[in-house]
């Protein structure tokens, strides 16, 4: 019994630890994510790529997350807007990814920087690239449609 009581409690303060540290580990990788999308403002979009030299809109979302956060994202645009957790727009934290649609399909997703911009891939006439945008913006604005947290909890 003195043997089972011992392990109990190394078990509590083991996962005390874990909680504690994840809650960390969150605003770390939040920080993380949007330092490692930063790096990649002003490189070229290419539909369908996922590197260093060129992504699409998903291809750079993925690949940040996966360098930032070793977290591994579905590729495309619809499949990254139809998973990990759906999030209010008015609660969402800098690094969740902001989905886009037009004429009802999801189309476009981004980075959130701040309450206000975003970071993506896009290719619009003379802004293509890897940019940061406003959510104000009058072409990516009024197609938000939501947003989703791979992330941990939201408070």
């Amino acid at each position: 019994m003195n043997t089972q009581k011992g392990l109990m409690k190394v078990w509590m303060v083991s996962w005390f630890v874990l909680i504690g540290s994840t809650v960390f580990a969150d605003e770390d990788l939040r920080y993380a994510i949007i330092e490692t999308a930063k790096q990649y403002q002003g490189v070229a979009y290419r539909y369908g790529t996922e590197s260093p030299n060129a992504f699409d809109c998903s291809g750079f979302v993925r690949y940040v997350y996966r360098m930032a956060a070793g977290i591994e994202l579905p590729r495309t645009s619809k499949t990254i807007g139809a998973s990990g957790q759906s999030v209010r727009i008015s609660e969402a934290q800098m690094g969740d990814v902001v989905i886009f649609a037009s004429q009802g399909v999801i189309n476009h997703v981004a980075i959130l920087l701040d309450a206000d911009s975003i970071i993506h891939a896009v290719s619009l006439g003379p802004k293509t690239g890897v940019i940061v945008s406003s959510l104000k913006d009058r072409y990516f604005g009024p197609r938000i449609i939501g947003v989703r947290s791979f992330l941990l909890s939201h408070e």
